[in-house]
């Protein structure tokens, strides 16, 4: 008799192994996906402004939302971070300059500057909750919409000037 491992005992050990390795990737597919950290600021808006997702119909990233008419309808914007002024979006870069943050090409209102012209809001956060402000650098009258809703805005109206995100 030899002192190895008998034939079948070294393929369970390997299909077992194999079950392991095979688990741990499944594990790090499902974390891709996972939503991002609304809560982080950046000096530059560039990363909404050129983003492709900001005008996605479904996003993991931008789980934020401003619609041009009230009860969610008409043209939308993803938002995916804090906003101090939606009026004026610092892209920096070498094409640098000041921009409005514009809705997207989709529905009545498209091309129309989002700040101070919207009527709803969905937050599908999930944990953080979104307040939306009247004046810029998260001043003044708000709306604080909680994880997976949305509402018609009513204290910022038309009146939206920039966007916070917290935990809740």
């Amino acid at each position: 008799m030899s002192a190895s491992t008998p034939a079948p005992r070294r393929r369970l050990r390997a299909m077992a192994f194999a079950g392991v390795l095979a688990a741990a990737a499944l594990g790090s597919v499902g974390t891709a996906g996972a939503e991002g950290n609304p809560t982080g600021r950046s000096e530059y808006d560039y990363s909404t402004y050129q983003n492709p997702e900001r005008c996605a119909d479904q996003s993991e990233e931008f789980r934020f939302r401003f619609y041009f008419n009230s009860n969610s309808g008409g043209a939308w914007t993803n938002i995916g971070h804090p906003m101090h002024d939606l009026t004026v979006m610092h892209i920096g870069g070498s094409g640098g300059g000041d921009v409005p943050l514009r809705y997207c090409d989709k529905g009545k209102g498209a091309g129309q500057v989002v700040g101070n012209n919207s009527a709803s809001a969905y937050n599908w956060y999930r944990g953080y909750c979104a307040t939306v402000f009247y004046n810029s650098w998260y001043r003044g009258a708000s709306d604080r919409i909680a994880p997976n809703s949305g509402m018609n805005l009513s204290a910022t109206y038309n009146n939206n000037k920039s966007i916070d995100f917290n935990a809740c």
